[in-house]
């Protein structure tokens, strides 16, 4: 485990294996980096854990395999946050489930959504479920993102970014960490105060320079622009165009803020 330069929380990362930030501090492990079809990379996704809870954030359609390797356990997971609904983000839901199903799962899941977003993922449920049998040994908890200014043990805000379909950015804070995720979408107004109050932020950067044919993505010298004038945080780039992701990590080899987030790593945000 290496300290990582940062004004403010310590920022670690980690290979250890072990817990699900039992202590007083967060844990963010990364399952997918990709974007949409990145033949490389699974779909991105990561996994956050504070006080016992195990906070998943987006469920893409390749994302099943890293998180059944990492958590085998069917009651493993105890929430899901889905930040918009395009497939590489929630078209693994529907095997996850099913899975944890078969496996025994008992545990409620927690999922949080907007309202719009809910209703798609029960057209989407109903559909793949269809011949596969009714009984459900848990619970689907769902939560709006309107009405829940805490799942777990985490505060949460959301905000909207700037993408092709609703798209909200979270915060996460807990005893006195904080962790953002971007999701898909170029930054608003609203997203960029939302960083602003992170140790650490997941920012999707599909690009190195702005490029109106993907406006509704974000790009590295935006997060760059961005991070300058927020010090205190570290900016982990993930959503890469599978094109540019070699030049991304070059361009930012010598950056003390920003780096490429990579499958597996964990990373834990402790106080002072």
């Amino acid at each position: 485990m290496k300290d990582l330069p940062n004004s403010g929380n310590r920022l670690k990362d980690s290979n250890d294996d072990g817990g699900n930030g039992v202590g007083g501090h967060m844990r963010i492990e990364v399952l997918g980096v990709g974007e949409a079809f990145d033949p490389e990379f699974c779909n991105s996704s990561v996994v956050v854990s504070a006080g016992g809870y195990r906070l998943m954030i987006d469920c893409g359609a390749s994302v099943m395999a890293p998180l059944l390797k990492r958590y085998p356990d069917p009651d493993a997971i105890d929430g899901i946050y889905f930040t918009h609904m395009h497939p590489d983000h929630v078209f693994g839901l529907v095997p996850v489930l099913l899975n944890w199903r078969d496996d025994g799962r008992s545990k409620p899941l927690d999922i949080v959504v907007t309202e719009q977003l809910r209703g798609h993922l029960e057209k989407l449920m109903a559909i793949g479920f269809e011949g596969l049998g009714s009984a459900w040994p848990f619970e689907i908890v769902w939560h709006l993102t309107s009405d829940t200014p805490q799942i777990g043990p985490f505060q949460t805000w959301f905000a909207l970014s700037n993408h092709s379909v609703r798209n909200h950015a979270i915060l996460l804070q807990h005893d006195g960490g904080s962790f953002a995720y971007s999701g898909d979408g170029n930054v608003t107004p609203d997203t960029i105060a939302l960083f602003a109050r992170a140790d650490l932020v997941f920012q999707e950067t599909y690009l190195p320079a702005p490029d109106p044919a993907h406006a509704a993505h974000c790009d590295l010298e935006t997060v760059r622009e961005m991070a300058a004038d927020m010090p205190g945080a570290r900016f982990w780039l993930y959503h890469i165009k599978r094109d540019y992701r070699s030049r991304i990590i070059d361009l930012v080899r010598d950056d003390p803020q920003l780096r490429v987030a990579i499958p597996g790593e964990i990373i834990e945000i402790r106080q002072g």
